[in-house]
């Protein structure tokens, strides 16, 4: 079963809900329609329902725990490794999905440690500015991220 909504009225909810309404499209894989002068976004009744459970559930959880820099460092490494395309990048929505399910901490606190990291190991991550869904990282929103292995140039081996 699919309903419609007005795309002012969407945005409206996204508001309410605290997420962009681009981050509300993805979650709830609906299709932009054109209807007269203006836009409508069909919603499976069924997406709609599953998102808003997990809405739910997300303010019911216990308070988030003290996750130490290491421990979201090795967090964010393995899960850019494990998402991570041929080109190296992985998609940093699915990062963040991913760091933050396993560390129990929730998309402000991913962004500050992110950030602090960044500041902290310059030139041990690179950003890319494109993609569908992005995180606004301080004055600008990224779609991707890769992580950079400093490797030596050459090995000696003496025999």
């Amino acid at each position: 079963m699919k309903f419609s909504v007005r795309k002012s009225d969407f945005d409206k909810f996204a508001e309410r809900l605290g997420v962009s309404p681009e981050e509300l499209l993805s979650a709830l894989k609906a299709e932009v329609v054109k209807v007269g002068p203006g836009f409508r976004y069909v919603i499976n009744m069924e997406n709609f329902f599953y998102f808003v459970l997990s809405k739910i559930f997300e303010k019911k959880r216990p308070a988030q725990r003290e996750v130490s820099q290491e421990e979201f460092e090795d967090s964010l490494n393995k899960a850019i490794d494990r998402l991570a395309g041929i080109s190296g990048y992985a998609k940093l929505v699915e990062v963040k999905e991913a760091v933050t399910q396993e560390l129990g901490i929730g998309e402000e606190e991913f962004v500050k440690r992110l950030s602090e990291l960044l500041q902290r190991k310059r030139g041990a991550y690179v950003l890319l500015e494109g993609g569908d869904a992005k995180i606004q990282i301080g004055a600008k929103k990224y779609g991707f991220i890769k992580r950079v292995e400093k490797r030596a140039v050459a090995e000696v081996v003496y025999y």
